[in-house]
């Protein structure tokens, strides 16, 4: 077995997941949701929806988007949870056999790159991945610039990602990577970077000042500058893509008619508009304004991001990390 594979079986089963009952039978008014969101955020939802829904029980197991994909898949012949909460949408892309195929109210709210054709998914928010930067351990002008900055022998052990086999995000990071300038600058830069079990991790850190570089999402560096950590975002010159992740219903849950109401809800111009509030996404409705303090698209070079290439990709490059990986 591989260090990565080794590495992996550990975080699996040390991830902090709630627990769920193995033999007692859910109530019909509860709904379990597979969350990949902060807790923040999620906290707020269930509020909501337990105030609009009196009675009706969520419960919540949360973790990475890999480890929950990987716990649907172990689970798709007897479902346990009802609906997976806020993946980049090539992770639902790559396994739309473990999706249902729903028509909700809410979906004209969203354009049709935003949700999936069948309904397996809708839009949640939309989000671009960058540099965050602890300016205290290393001033703007000495940041990487580029993607391929980053693999840069001045930049060895003062990087931080999140194991792309464990999150979305940074999956999507690695993908853009490979597609925009290929595995020999990509095995460069696994060389050089640190890597942790969670996407949280790879921006807390930074933010805490155990590494000057992280990569992340966008709302995580405004989040972390807003509450008061030296932080800024560099949005790679050579392109990043605006990514979408996405809210869908588990095919054969337990509670399928409570869990079509959380996916209207959670798709609702209210869950959106609280998104934004709390977490600084952008959201991925058409009615909904993005967050004041992040950056326009306009002053972004934005890229494409193919979720059909990513998601039939995965397994395959996700084998070519390991490899990389275990010659660190």
């Amino acid at each position: 077995m591989s260090r990565h594979a080794h590495w992996l079986k550990n975080a699996l089963a040390g991830a902090a997941l709630a627990a769920l009952s193995a033999t007692g039978a859910l109530a019909a008014d509860t709904v379990v949701v597979y969350n990949t969101i902060s807790t923040k955020v999620m906290q707020a939802y269930v509020d909501a929806f337990q105030k609009q829904n009196p009675g009706t029980t969520v419960q919540v197991v949360s973790g990475g988007s890999g480890e929950l994909l990987t716990r649907i898949r172990a689970e798709r012949n007897n479902p346990r949870g009802d609906v997976f909460v806020g993946p980049d949408a090539d992770v639902f892309d790559v396994a739309l056999d473990l999706f249902e195929g729903y028509k909700s109210p809410e979906a004209s709210a969203f354009s049709a790159d935003a949700q999936h054709k069948d309904g397996k998914y809708y839009g949640f928010s939309t989000n671009f991945q960058a540099f965050i930067v602890n300016t205290k351990m290393m001033p703007l002008d000495k940041a990487p610039k580029t993607w391929t900055d980053l693999a840069k022998p001045e930049f060895k052990g003062k990087i931080l990602m999140a194991n792309p086999a464990q999150s979305g995000s940074a999956y999507s990071q690695m993908h853009q990577i490979v597609k925009m300038h290929g595995w020999d600058v990509m095995e460069k830069i696994i060389a050089n970077a640190t890597f942790v079990p969670s996407s949280k991790l790879a921006f807390q850190n930074v933010a805490k000042g155990e590494m000057p570089i992280g990569l992340t999402s966008e709302f995580n560096i405004l989040q972390s500058k807003e509450e008061g950590f030296a932080v800024e975002a560099v949005y790679p010159a050579d392109g990043t893509a605006l990514i979408i992740d996405a809210n869908g219903i588990i095919k054969g849950g337990p509670n399928p008619a409570t869990a079509k109401k959380f996916l209207d809800f959670i798709s609702s111009k209210q869950a959106h508009e609280i998104l934004v509030q709390v977490d600084k996404r952008r959201s991925a409705r058409k009615d909904v304004a993005p967050p004041p303090g992040l950056t326009p698209v306009s002053a972004i070079k934005v890229v494409a991001y193919d979720t059909v290439s990513a998601a039939t990709d995965r397994t395959k490059s996700l084998e070519t990390f390991d490899k990389y990986f275990s010659r660190k």
